[in-house]
């Protein structure tokens, strides 16, 4: 029997947020591939003492593993994300598990903490948890599933045996929703879908648009500040995540972060070295052509694919929309509807477990 670990927050994961869309997707893949789940309440985030929060993992936090426990067979694997609550307890059932009940365990990384705050805050409790979480918990797993080939050398940098990590390449996107066949257009437009706040994304509020007047750029998500945008900036509002892509305008998405137009800056921007962000998936699902920096590692799959190019600051996106033939944009848009059937289905993520679970299988011989 094959086991996933998920928390009861369904709720939180069906807003319209993309960020809770990637896990939701990975519990339902999982749940179609007949695996088991096994359901923890969500971690308590909300201000409270530390000593409530210490009883509630002593208590609340302790029975789906009891009831694993109980339940489990030798042989059994268990399929967690990560990062996860209860780390240090995790740390230690782990290998109990392993030894008394004779089940295996694969991790499912959604985020790497030292990675996405670019080394910042570590000496805080949070930074701390990361240390520890992406250090020394990923080590106790049998079988890892990573994002791409850079954070899989990332990884095994750190220690972690390349043979145990399987990548992910993309993240899945599930959606039933039907998207519109891109076309040719006769003035350019890009999209760009996530969060909007300038904090996280100011790079939108320094497009200018005044000496590129044939690009439209299309907006969706939240936390939009109309004030300082462009005159060629068209705002949609926000969607449900499984909705998004029949509501996609445009020819291009846009796969950027951080504050600066000339090179994605910030512990955002930077993050896009290793990680899979989840718009790439989304704009590859609503069968759209990409754009992304030339330094994230999405661009190793984007190339190896034909579904976009690359830039190495905004202001040449033009330029290079201006060369592209009618042509090679359909064959950009064949090669992205083809991603994007694979994406809506599941291909990757299960790929990826049945390579994981193999690997698990085997580390009980």
């Amino acid at each position: 029997m094959n086991w996933y670990v998920t928390t009861d927050s369904y709720a939180e994961m069906f807003q319209k947020n993309a960020g809770s869309k990637a896990p939701a997707d990975i519990v339902e893949i999982c749940r179609k591939c007949g695996m088991r789940p096994l359901i923890f309440h969500r971690f308590p985030m909300e201000k409270r003492s530390i000593l409530y929060k210490k009883m509630w993992l002593l208590t609340v936090g302790i029975f789906p593993w009891i009831k694993l426990f109980l339940q489990a067979r030798k042989g059994d694997i268990i399929i967690l994300p990560h990062p996860f609550q209860g780390n240090r307890f995790r740390s230690l059932w782990i290998p109990f598990m392993r030894k008394w009940k004779g089940c295996r365990f694969v991790a499912l990384i959604h985020d790497i903490g030292i990675l996405r705050n670019n080394g910042n805050n570590f000496g805080n409790k949070i930074g701390k948890t990361a240390l520890f979480a992406d250090g020394k918990l990923l080590k106790k797993y049998d079988a890892v599933i990573c994002h791409n080939d850079r954070m899989k050398k990332y990884l095994s940098d750190k220690g972690l045996s390349s043979d145990r990590i399987v990548c992910l390449e993309i993240f899945d996107y599930l959606t039933e929703t039907n998207a519109a066949k891109r076309k040719w257009s006769v003035v350019p437009s890009i999209v760009i879908a996530g969060n909007l706040n300038r904090s996280k994304s100011g790079y939108i509020y320094e497009i200018d648009l005044k000496s590129n007047s044939n690009l439209i750029v299309h907006l969706y998500g939240r936390g939009f500040d109309e004030a300082y945008a462009s005159s060629k900036m068209s705002y949609h509002g926000a969607f449900e995540p499984e909705e998004l892509p029949a509501h996609l305008e445009g020819d291009f998405g846009l796969v950027w972060d951080g504050t600066s137009i000339k090179t994605c800056a910030g512990s955002t921007g930077e993050y896009l070295r290793y990680n899979n962000p989840h718009k790439l998936s989304l704009y590859l699902a609503s069968n759209m052509p990409v754009i992304v920096w030339e330094d994230a590692a999405a661009a190793d799959f984007v190339l190896s694919r034909k579904v976009g190019f690359t830039v190495k600051a905004l202001d040449e996106i033009p330029e290079k929309i201006r060369k592209l033939s009618a042509d090679e944009y359909e064959r950009m848009c064949a090669a992205a509807g083809e991603e994007g059937k694979k994406l809506r289905n599941g291909y990757y993520t299960k790929k990826a477990l049945r390579q994981a679970l193999e690997i698990a299988r085997k580390s009980m011989c």
